[in-house]
């Protein structure tokens, strides 16, 4: 029996089939509409985001591109317990931002890309 067939036969498959794509479409479309795009889009990096300094609580708004260029200058892997250098705390590295599921994430895909690049810098040849 051949898909033409098959779906002749039981109709609903077809109509199932549909609407999955329907949906796959329609949340595709809602987020790149809506969504805060892929993690290193231009837009994103233009977001402005909240940092909490962990000593003293005091918070400050950044730009979240310089934010990631500090974590991204860091040497070695980017310690998830600390943070960015704070001047709240006499600029130890206790600023961290306040969205925590957005920290660990940042933290994680930073640590990735120095992982994966190991210090490479563009045009050093090598």
């Amino acid at each position: 029996m051949g898909l033409r067939e098959a779906i002749n036969e039981r109709p609903w498959i077809g109509w199932a089939v549909a609407g999955v794509a329907l949906a796959v479409a329609g949340f595709l479309l809602f987020t790149r509409m809506y969504g805060s795009g892929p993690a290193d889009s231009a837009q994103r990096r233009a977001q402005t985001v909240t940092i909490q300094c962990t000593e003293t609580g005091e918070e400050w708004e950044m730009n979240r591109g310089e934010f990631e260029r500090l974590l991204m200058t860091m040497p070695g892997q980017v310690d998830p317990t600390k943070g960015i250098p704070s001047p709240h705390a006499d600029g130890r590295l206790t600023g961290v931002l306040v969205d925590k599921s957005d920290w660990e994430s940042t933290v994680d895909r930073i640590n990735l890309a120095k992982e994966v690049y190991g210090g490479k810098r563009r045009g050093s040849g090598g």
